[in-house]
């Protein structure tokens, strides 16, 4: 009955954290990685910790407390790569790299997210290939090296396209347009923004 309680915990957690309840999530979440932290520890023991830890980061990064959800990052990832198959270490990589945005450490999340991207690109996930060079282009241009941000914005802006993936196309066609503007390459920024505009109307309808 405790087993089947801590995954009641987890589904409620999710959830809630979908609805946005962040607080009823962290509650749900960390009962069932109570649970899991007493049980005699083993291989799936140890994915079932490191799952519960990485969606309690990601509730603590909604709630806008980096430093415990970089902690429970922590705790996660050397489970992931001593236990865990290959996409998740690459996913928790990923997850700690978009933390380390919202850190302002971009120095760090360059250099992770270009070994997610690699990775992604050798196991054939071309969505997550996207999704980290959309990021890597947001990092590369918040650092000032913009020529490498319109190299990565641009991957992901094809990629999306392909996939039909309109409104993440738009976000990081938007961020292509900061690029432009903030090395003067205004007419390119005007053609971008008019696209980016012309498939907002069409996605809104």
């Amino acid at each position: 009955m405790l087993l089947q309680q801590a995954r009641v915990n987890k589904t409620i957690g999710i959830v809630f954290y979908f609805q946005g309840q962040y607080e009823q999530s962290l509650l749900s979440y960390q009962a069932a990685l109570d649970y899991f932290q007493q049980q005699p520890f083993s291989a799936e023991i140890a994915i079932k910790q490191a799952n519960l830890l990485n969606n309690i980061a990601l509730v603590q990064t909604s709630q806008g407390d980096a430093v415990a959800a970089l902690k429970s990052y922590q705790q996660a990832e050397p489970l992931y790569q001593r236990y865990g198959d290959e996409v998740d270490k690459i996913d928790v990589r990923y997850n700690l790299a978009v933390l380390y945005i919202s850190l302002r450490r971009f120095d760090i999340a360059i250099s992770m997210l270009k070994d997610v991207i690699a990775k992604r690109e050798v196991i054939g996930d071309d969505y997550g290939v996207a999704q980290a060079s959309g990021d890597l282009g947001v990092s590369y241009k918040h650092s000032g090296q913009y020529q490498q941000a319109e190299q990565y914005l641009s991957k992901a802006i094809a990629i999306r396209n392909k996939y039909e993936r309109e409104l993440e196309e738009i976000r990081s066609s938007l961020e292509l347009v900061k690029v432009y503007f903030a090395t003067n390459q205004d007419e390119k920024a005007y053609s971008i923004l008019m696209q980016a505009i012309d498939k907002i109307i069409v996605f809104l309808h």
